[in-house]
């Protein structure tokens, strides 16, 4: 009897996150799969069940394509995050540990900050008139660099990404300097010996020794990125033209605006779906590469 009682221990502490867990996400996640199979506008009291009709006008939907087409090059753009955040956290590993905690500090900051706060502190720097870029590149007779940042279509999306990007590099720096704390120096002891290179212990030594890190910060990152909508939402709320609508804001101009809570729905699922699919094909690649 006590050993079952032991062993049910465990399970008895994990009970409390588990069902805030199901309330708050899991229950949400079931409704939202529910609702993309009907027809409702979130005022009637009825419903019409439409089965999947709401995906095939999805499928049909350009705009869904389009906004799925500006987060794909969100996660291209947030490539340099990650590296930018590994190089940091390698550079802070070789600094004396009273400077290397102000720094972390400093650069972890941005990503603690609400994103209201970043989104409207980045609308001043890109301002056209009286931002401090454009005023930066005045300064030293660059005019003709000058642009409206997050007016143009052409250069809205990048410029909304580097804002984005500049909260994360900080995060990625903390996980990383996390993965190379727990490296064996016995390891760079030994290349030494060997006669090794600084890239060639970074290629053969370290890359390997945080590739568990690695992989938490890409899907972490990843994951981040797929499901962006606050950042858009306040610096552009998809504009110019649609320049800058992702998939975020898109299920947010279908559910609250327009009124179709199951075709918002519909999109919140593939959503969804592209993450469970690339993240399982992602963590099979590099369980097989492991191997």
């Amino acid at each position: 009897m006590s050993t079952r009682r032991w062993q049910l221990t465990p399970y008895l502490f994990i009970l409390p996150a588990a069902a805030i867990y199901g309330v708050f996400l899991l229950a949400p996640l079931v409704q939202t799969a529910v609702m993309s199979f009907w027809k409702w506008d979130g005022i009637s009291a009825g419903y019409d069940w439409v089965g999947l009709d709401n995906y095939v006008r999805m499928f049909a939907d350009g705009s869904v394509w389009s906004a799925a087409w500006n987060n794909l090059k969100w996660v291209l753009l947030a490539v340099f995050p990650i590296v930018i955040g590994l190089a940091l956290a390698i550079i802070l590993q070789q600094a004396k540990p009273r400077g290397r905690t102000a720094y972390r500090a400093i650069y972890f900051l941005p990503y603690v900050l609400p994103t209201v706060v970043v989104a409207l502190a980045w609308g001043w720097i890109y301002h056209p008139s009286f931002g401090t870029l454009n005023a930066g590149l005045r300064s030293v007779g660059l005019d003709a660099f000058a642009q409206n940042w997050t007016g143009d279509p052409q250069l809205a999306l990048f410029a909304l990404a580097t804002a984005a990007n500049w909260t994360g590099y900080g995060f990625c720096m903390t996980l990383f300097l996390s993965g190379l704390n727990a490296v064996d120096p016995s390891l760079y002891d030994a290349a030494k010996v060997d006669g090794t290179s600084a890239w060639q212990r970074f290629r053969y030594v370290t890359l390997p020794a945080i590739a568990n890190t690695t992989n938490i910060v890409v899907l972490v990152v990843f994951i981040n990125t797929v499901r962006v909508f606050d950042i858009v939402f306040v610096m552009t709320a998809g504009g110019p033209a649609g320049a800058t609508e992702v998939l975020g804001t898109k299920i947010y101009r279908e559910t609250f605006q327009n009124l179709s809570i199951g075709y918002g729905s519909a999109i919140a699922m593939f959503m969804v779906l592209i993450i469970l699919i690339t993240t399982v094909v992602y963590l099979r690649s590099r369980e097989r590469d492991s191997a």
